[in-house]
């Protein structure tokens, strides 16, 4: 069994195997976000793991369904509630966040929200070694890999699969710094600014 009790009864409602190891990434599937990179690491990953894509525009999950169609150990999940993303998250055995170095707006000026959901959900996240994403994460709390490329990204999956208790330290980490940057943190912090 993959999961902890209470997240194999959570992976079985999703509609997820019980006996793959579940690799995560939440959020559009535009090129920039690197979705890409991590449908075609797929390929380089055992056959007991199964990498989920949740999110994404129509157009966008039909262009992902064409393109992975043949691909035994990729899901397209699709589009999901908000709400419901919490439940993906927790069933996960590891968070991408796989942004591409190859625009701008990816390399230096996003916050993705999805980071900070990742590091809530007490996950391991592996993460484009990028400086817009090294604003928050850093070595204590994710796993950088280079980014755009599926083979290493792969490389460093299978490196966490076989060494949690590291890549559980490191999470607990990740779940640590998120509390820094709650909305009530973050009215504190403006709020000692002003006076």
């Amino acid at each position: 069994v993959m999961y902890g009790e209470d997240d194999y009864n959570l992976g079985t409602k999703l509609g997820l195997p019980n006996d793959k190891k579940i690799i995560l990434y939440a959020g559009h599937l535009y090129q920039w976000k690197g979705a890409d990179t991590l449908a075609g690491a797929a390929q380089y990953l055992p056959q007991d793991v199964k990498v989920c894509l949740v999110g994404g525009t129509e157009e966008d999950i039909n262009r992902f369904r064409k393109k992975y169609s043949d691909s035994g150990n990729v899901r397209i999940v699709g589009h999901r509630l908000h709400a419901e993303i919490p439940l993906w998250l927790k069933a996960a055995d590891i968070l991408v966040l796989p942004n591409s170095a190859k625009k701008e707006i990816s390399k230096s000026w996003t916050s993705p929200l999805k980071m900070f959901e990742y590091m809530a959900s007490r996950k391991p996240i592996v993460a484009s070694d990028l400086p817009s994403i090294r604003e928050i994460l850093n070595e204590n709390n994710a796993f950088f890999v280079t980014p755009d490329d599926p083979k290493a990204l792969a490389a460093r999956i299978a490196e966490l699969l076989a060494n949690p208790q590291n890549s559980d330290k490191i999470a607990s980490r990740a779940f640590d710094d998120a509390k820094k940057y709650s909305w009530d943190k973050r009215a504190e912090k403006i709020w000692q600014k002003q006076f």
